[in-house]
């Protein structure tokens, strides 16, 4: 699931060329390789998934926020003109809707990523007026101190142990891999006695 069969054939040839493997045992271990390095991948998109959208989530409960917070300020001030005008207490006929403010945190967002640093830096002095620092979202963020409300199992943390899990894998696949190769160099080689 996610994975473009191109993507993949065009990974796994690439790797597979590089490692150039010259026996079947050898081909073996490098589509091991190989395997492994295409779920490092997976994992570290999924992570990068994860923590982008738990910046987004936390961004688009402040804005929201916020604006609960001018509408209720906005609604004082009428109810207050409504009281002294006359007798009837102030009866809202508009009630919060969030619509608004989810598209403008989503613009926003799309700004705090943005590769123009203008553009960045004007959307950080944005996140700033809603008491929040990039730094502390990334940070929160990347070690699962945020909830997007989509539960543990899709934390920053599970996709790091997983990937320093593959790691360790790979190190050792190609630990063997090269003791492989090292081995096929030396069954060539004639000693003079």
């Amino acid at each position: 699931m996610g994975e473009n069969p191109e993507t993949y054939e065009a990974f796994h040839t690439g790797l597979l060329a590089s490692l150039n493997p010259g026996t079947p045992h050898e081909a073996v271990i490098a589509e091991n390789l190989v395997a492994i390095e295409w779920e490092l991948r997976q994992h570290r998109a999924m992570r990068d998934a994860s923590i982008r959208r738990t910046i987004r989530s936390e961004i688009t409960r402040a804005v929201v926020e916020k604006a609960w917070q001018e509408f209720n300020k906005a609604a004082a001030k009428a109810s207050a003109r409504t009281a002294h005008d006359s007798d009837d207490l102030w009866n809202p006929t508009e009630v919060f809707d969030d619509t608004d403010a989810k598209q403008a945190a989503c613009q926003l967002v799309d700004r705090i990523t943005s590769r123009d640093p203008q553009v960045r830096d004007a959307a950080e002095a944005e996140l700033a007026q809603l008491g929040m620092d990039p730094l502390d979202l990334m940070s929160a963020a990347t070690h699962g101190a945020l909830t997007d409300g989509n539960g543990a199992d899709d934390a920053p943390e599970v996709h790091d142990a997983k990937i320093r899990e593959l790691e360790r894998r790979r190190r050792e696949v190609k630990r063997d891999y090269d003791a492989l190769v090292q081995a096929r160099a030396d069954e060539g080689v004639i000693i003079d006695q």
